[in-house]
C-alpha cells in the first residue's frame, strides 16, 4: 500500500506514517520534476458549485460546456476528481494549503486560516512569482485568510462576474514575469446566474415569478437548518425537521431548477471561453499550466434534500478536474484513478522542478501516474464533511456530522464517524449510490472502516488551531448574506 519513493507530498493515501511524522519520514522536496526549476505562469480556474456529470467532458448529453468540452480534448482529464470537502470554504482552504479540513480546521465562517499554514500564492510569491486573486465568493478571501500572498485581490459581487477584462488588465502589468492567477466564479451557485438567453436554449423559459419562488423556497430551507448555529445554540437545540421536509417537498415539486442550473453552467462557459482567449491572446496559454476545477457539487433532490455541505455523496464531492499543461504536454489522457484537490498544489510544484516548496503538503503530485510509472493506487481518502452548521434529525440519525470517504479501486466507502458505521458502494455498478451493500461484503466493509479510522485519527493529531473571528464586518456579512449564508 506504500506509494513508490518520490511519489508523495503527504498523507492523501493511507497505509503510512502518522502525520505528526511525516516531517521525518518525507524526503527533502517531494515529487520527480526538473532538476532545475522552470517558472511557467500558473492559472487556477474555479467555477463554484459545479458537479462533474453536468459538463460534456464528463458524460453530459445536454450541450452545457462546449468550450470545456473542446479543451479537455488537449488536456489531462481527471474523470474521479474530489473536492475535500462538500463546501466551499473548508474546500478551498485544502485546495490552497493542501492540507485536509481535519487538520487546518476552518470549517465554519467566523474561522481564519492558521497564519502558520502557508498558501500556494504565499510559496509562489516567496520565490518571485507574481499573484492576483479574482474571485465572487467572499469565503476564499479575507473572511478565512485565504487573500494572504496576493498582491492583486479582485472581489466582485455575486451577480457581478469575474471578467476577462479583470485578466486581460492585469496581464498588460504583469508582462513576461511568472505568476500565479487565481479565478473564482461563481455562476452555478445559489442563486443560479442563469442568463435567459441561455435558459432558453437548454429549455422551456423561466419567468422571475418562478425564480422567486425558488428564491423564498430556498431562502427558507436555509434558514431552518442554520438556525441554531446562527443564534449560537447547540445543533438541534430546536428541531425544524417537519419544516424543513415540508420545504424540501416544495422544492422537489419546481420542474424547472435542472434548466437554471444548466443555464448557469452554460454561462460559466462561456465567460471560461472568453478569458482562455484573453490568454491566447495574449501569448500565455502555450507557456502556462491551466487547471480547470470546482470547489463542490450540488444537490437537487436526489437524496430529499438541496443544495451542499450535508452529505459526502457523488453529486457533492466529485468534481471536474483539468489540467492543460505547457504545450499542450500530456494532451488527451483520461485517467479513473480517484484523486483530490490537495494532489493539485504538490502536482504544481512538482512540474516547476521546486518541491521543496511543497513542505507540510498532504496531497500527492499526479506527474507520475501521468508519466505512466507504475504505482499501487493502494486506499485513498479524497474527501470528508465536518458540520458544525446544519441540523435536520432524519439525516443526523443516520450519518451524522463528521463522514469520511475511503476509496479503493471501484469500491467507495464512507465512514460515519459518530455512528461507527460504513456504507459501502460499488460506484462502476452503481454510481448513484443508492445500495448500501456492506451488509453483503462485511471484510471489505470493515477493513475500509478501520483505516477510515486510523487515517482520522492521524489527521486530528496534527490539527491546527484557526484563529476565531467573532463579529463579522459589514462588508463581509453583506457578500455572505447575498449567497445564502446569512438570513
Amino acid at each position: 500500500m506504500r506509494p513508490a519513493p518520490g511519489h508523495r507530498c503527504g498523507l492523501g493515501r493511507l497505509g503510512l506514517a502518522p502525520l505528526a511524522l511525516v516531517a521525518a519520514v518525507l524526503p527533502a522536496g517531494c515529487g520527480s520534476g526538473p532538476a532545475q526549476p522552470r517558472d511557467v505562469p500558473i492559472v487556477l480556474y474555479l467555477v463554484d458549485t459545479l458537479r462533474a456529470d453536468r459538463l460534456g467532458a464528463w458524460g453530459y448529453d445536454r450541450e452545457t460546456s462546449p468550450a470545456l468540452d473542446a479543451l479537455a480534448e488537449e488536456s489531462v482529464v481527471f474523470e474521479q476528481a474530489y473536492a475535500p470537502a462538500p463546501w466551499t470554504l473548508p474546500s478551498v482552504a485544502s485546495l490552497l494549503t493542501s492540507t485536509h479540513l481535519c487538520e487546518h480546521g476552518v470549517v465554519v465562517e467566523r474561522m481564519k486560516l492558521d497564519p502558520a499554514l502557508t498558501t500556494l500564492a504565499e510559496r509562489l510569491a516567496s520565490v518571485g512569482f507574481r499573484t492576483a486573486s479574482f474571485y465572487n465568493n467572499w469565503f476564499v478571501g479575507k473572511i478565512a485568510g485565504l487573500d494572504r500572498g496576493y498582491e492583486v485581490r479582485g472581489h466582485r459581487k455575486i451577480l457581478d462576474n469575474v471578467r476577462a477584462p479583470d485578466v486581460q488588465g492585469w496581464l498588460d502589468e504583469v508582462g513576461a514575469t511568472p505568476f500565479l492567477l487565481y479565478l473564482h466564479t461563481i455562476e452555478p451557485h445559489d442563486p443560479p446566474i442563469a442568463p435567459e438567453r441561455h435558459v432558453a436554449r437548454l429549455g422551456a423559459p423561466v419567468s422571475q415569478e418562478e425564480r422567486d419562488r425558488y428564491q423564498a423556497a430556498r431562502a427558507r430551507y436555509g434558514e431552518l437548518i442554520e438556525e441554531d448555529w446562527y443564534r449560537k445554540r447547540p445543533r438541534g437545540s430546536l428541531d425544524y425537521s417537519f419544516e424543513i421536509g415540508e420545504t424540501l417537498k416544495e422544492l422537489g415539486e419546481l420542474p424547472y431548477l435542472d434548466t437554471l442550473y444548466d443555464a448557469s453552467v452554460l454561462h460559466a462557459d462561456e465567460n471560461l471561453q472568453a478569458v482562455v482567449e484573453v490568454l491566447k491572446a495574449r501569448g500565455v496559454w502555450d507557456e502556462a499550466i491551466f487547471v480547470f476545477l470546482s470547489d463542490h457539487g450540488d444537490e437537487f433532490g436526489e437524496r430529499g434534500r438541496w443544495s451542499h455541505q450535508h452529505s459526502v455523496y457523488e453529486e457533492l464531492v466529485r468534481v471536474p478536474l483539468l489540467i492543460h499543461f505547457p504545450g499542450g504536454e500530456f494532451g488527451g489522457q483520461r485517467h479513473r484513478e480517484a484523486v483530490s484537490l490537495v494532489d493539485v498544489m504538490p502536482t504544481l510544484f512538482d512540474y516547476l522542478g521546486r518541491s521543496e516548496l511543497c513542505e507540510g503538503c498532504r496531497g500527492e503530485s499526479l506527474l507520475p501516474l501521468l508519466r505512466g510509472e507504475a504505482r499501487d493506487p493502494g486506499v485513498v481518502v479524497p474527501a470528508m464533511r465536518i458540520d458544525r452548521r446544519t441540523y435536520y434529525r432524519p439525516w443526523e440519525e443516520q450519518r451524522g456530522s463528521v463522514n469520511v470517504v475511503v476509496r479503493e479501486g471501484a469500491w467507495k466507502g464512507i465512514w460515519n464517524v459518530e455512528h461507527d458505521s460504513l456504507e459501502l458502494y460499488e460506484l462502476e455498478l452503481d454510481p448513484a449510490e443508492r445500495t448500501d451493500v456492506a451488509a453483503q461484503d462485511p471484510a471489505r466493509a470493515r477493513r475500509l472502516r478501520d483505516e477510515a479510522r486510523a487515517w482520522f485519527e492521524a489527521c486530528g493529531a496534527a490539527r491546527r488551531t484557526p484563529d476565531s473571528v467573532e463579529e463579522l464586518d459589514p462588508e463581509s456579512r453583506e457578500q455572505l448574506r447575498s449567497l445564502g449564508y446569512l438570513d
